[in-house]
């Protein structure tokens, strides 16, 4: 970490709600994992009046959170902020400096995890995708949270201000074609259940022309309040336990020293480091599978006596969208845009209408069109996929296919030695249903593609069975402590109860993906809010 950035942190601490001595403090609430189910969690208990402290191993991407990777031409904004820009996320200075090193896929270590760092697709999730959750969690026990979500971070299909589309020549492209196989134009926030044979414009995470989300959205409330401090910097290693209650959190600084931050009388610790971090706080709690607690002994980690640990299925419940690519030339004229001209500020045209009308391209994230269907598998289950689709090259695009909710395949998540975490079963097409309804959707993409008259050709993967070999990971990683009554030390498959309360543990909850026992129909960002909406309304009342 840039020594500027650390010293500007500390003259931020008060905008930032940092405390250079929060270590003597006694807190209500440790929220640990500043990803978007950590903000919104500490930021609705600083609205219920508790002296929350939310701690982050990342630092923020944003002036106001610190950061000073701003543009070459607007110094209040960085290039996280400018919703065009994430076309090209992965290539940008701050790309490593914000992923995490000890995750076997990408995860974020950077203030709002995910969301700071993805291509911004919020897709509003339909009522079904809650129909394999538990009795209280249903659709209509979780509407309430939906809207509380929408009301601060509803999401926008038409970001520029000037109430235009920009750069809409692939959407004609597409249109055209789902318009002749008989598929349907929706608006995917307006009409969130139509999920069958349909496409959108996209909607993006953007709000005000920037790329929105909790560290927009909900942390500058929850920095206005007196009892809500924030750390940054800061990786939790392990939670501190006394038999069955925890009684803080040891954590390791940017300079690498250990400390151990404690709770108040009756106070409570909730995990939002996501799907692939939570677990690790878990096992150096000696709470997990007893060969994972072992690995973190293996890594010197301070764990609580033997006859304390709690043995449940952490790692197991392992879920992810597999995606597949499928490139397609077209006779068109547009391609993406260049991010390097806008970066290095000589493309004036579009930074001009950004910076003078709120509107033009770099209001737009990278893609043009989404669009949504499903098949019914050889075992009878619907699956549903998602196709986000962008320009690759002059007249080219690509099709990014999720396979969604409806997959019957997990795997499981486990630690090493070194205390990185690691898939042990890979989490992708384990079951026959699973691999024939991805050739059976695959195979209708590529004679829809191919049929006489379209004027498209597949390139690069030009068959089924080449596209099906392009699997990779999705991303949106969830279920490795999984929400269920049916308790894990008896058995059962579940980590955490119906208030996301861990089974064994009496004041530790997890308000994050790890708790989702199933997966959406596409992007998970937005579930993600909505469930962690959910969860801080559950662990307020079970007080």
């Amino acid at each position: 970490m840039r020594r500027s950035l650390l010293e500007g942190l500390a003259g931020l601490g008060l905008a930032l709600g940092v405390s250079a001595s929060c270590q003597e403090q006694l807190y209500d609430y440790i929220v640990v994992g500043g990803g978007p189910s950590g903000i919104i969690t500490a930021e609705r208990l600083a609205e219920a009046q508790k002296k929350v402290l939310l701690i982050e191993r990342g630092y923020g991407p944003t002036v106001a959170t610190g950061s000073n990777h701003t543009l070459s031409w607007n110094d209040t904004l960085t290039e996280i902020d400018i919703p065009g820009l994430s076309a090209g996320i992965a290539s940008l200075d701050v790309w490593k400096e914000y992923i995490c090193q000890d995750t076997p896929s990408y995860a974020a270590c950077v203030l709002g995890g995910g969301v700071t760092v993805n291509y911004m697709v919020f897709v509003h999730p339909p009522e079904r995708d809650f129909e394999n959750w538990p009795q209280g969690w249903q659709w209509e026990d979780v509407a309430s949270a939906a809207d509380r979500l929408y009301e601060r971070n509803p999401g926008s299909t038409l970001p520029s201000a000037d109430g235009k589309h920009y750069d809409d020549g692939l959407y004609s492209v597409l249109s055209n074609f789902f318009d002749n196989l008989g598929w349907s134009s929706v608006d995917m926030i307006d009409q969130p259940n139509e999920k069958f044979q349909v496409y959108s414009h996209p909607a993006w995470n953007i709000q005000d022309e920037k790329r929105a989300g909790p560290v927009r959205t909900y942390l500058p409330l929850a920095q206005q309040r007196e009892n809500f401090t924030l750390q940054l910097g800061t990786k939790v290693i392990r939670l501190v336990r006394s038999g069955s209650q925890v009684t803080g959190v040891e954590v390791e600084t940017a300079s690498g020293s250990r400390q151990i931050i404690r709770l108040a009388q009756d106070g409570r610790v909730v995990l939002s480091s996501g799907a692939l971090s939570t677990p690790r706080i878990l096992f150096n709690s000696g709470i997990g599978p007893r060969s994972q607690i072992l690995n973190a002994q293996k890594a010197n980690v301070t764990l609580p006596p033997e006859n304390d640990w709690v043995e449940l299925p952490v790692g197991s419940n392992l879920m992810d969208h597999p995606i597949f690519s499928i490139e397609v030339k077209t006779n068109g004229t547009w391609g993406p845009l260049d991010a390097t001209s806008v970066l290095n500020g000589t493309d004036t045209s579009s930074i001009d209408l950004y910076e003078r009308q709120n509107s033009g391209v770099l209001t737009e994230g990278k893609h043009r069109a989404i669009f949504f269907t499903s098949n019914v598998g050889s075992d009878g289950i619907t699956r549903y996929y998602q196709g986000s689709c962008a320009p690759a090259v002059t007249g080219v695009f690509s099709i990014t296919a999720y396979m969604t909710h409806g997959l019957t395949s997990t795997g499981v998540l486990g630690m090493d030695e070194n205390g990185n975490t690691f898939f042990e079963q890979s989490p992708y097409l384990q079951t026959d249903g699973d691999v024939d309804a991805a050739e059976l959707f695959i195979q209708q993409m590529v004679d829809a593609i191919t049929a006489p008259s379209t004027g498209l050709t597949l390139q690069t993967y030009t068959n089924t069975s080449a596209i099906l070999d392009t699997l990779t990971n999705g991303i949106h990683y969830t279920g490795t402590a999984k929400m269920g009554v049916d308790d894990g030390r008896k058995n059962g498959t579940s980590v955490v109860d119906l208030n996301t309360k861990v089974y064994g543990i009496d004041n530790l909850f997890i308000s994050d993906a790890s708790i989702h026992p199933d997966l959406p129909t596409g992007n998970l960002q937005a579930m993600v809010m909505i469930v962690a909406e959910a969860a801080v309304a559950k662990i307020l009342a079970y007080e």
